[in-house]
């Protein structure tokens, strides 16, 4: 996985630093236009939902995050086709991980 691209969709400053910190191995940007990064972490609350279709047909990895009470916006990113969605919580926790999950997801879908 190292030296991918990542692109953080986050408008909270903070947590994007946050975010950023947790990703050395990668190449990691913060902002709102996708230039062809291979994984999008994107706020779901901050940004239009329905940017995660047109990332996935773009062939991006995509996990989204929220606040845990917003189940329905949770599920809806799921039916825009996120690879993964988590509460925000999880994000800064263990990242890499949850990239690695939502490659395994992949996987598991062209199987």
């Amino acid at each position: 996985m190292e030296g991918k691209k990542v692109l953080i969709m986050e408008r909270d400053l903070l947590l994007a630093s946050k975010v950023k910190s947790a990703l050395r191995d990668f190449e990691v940007r913060v902002g709102d236009n996708y230039e062809r990064e291979e994984i999008v972490i994107i706020n779901i609350e901050a940004f239009d939902v329905s940017l995660i279709n047109n990332l996935r047909k773009s062939g991006a990895i995509v996990i989204g995050y929220c606040s845990h009470v917003k189940t329905d916006l949770m599920q809806r990113a799921k039916q825009e086709g996120a690879n993964l969605v988590v509460p925000r919580s999880q994000v800064v926790k263990d990242l890499s991980a949850l990239i690695e999950q939502a490659q395994i997801s992949i996987t598991e879908q062209q199987n």
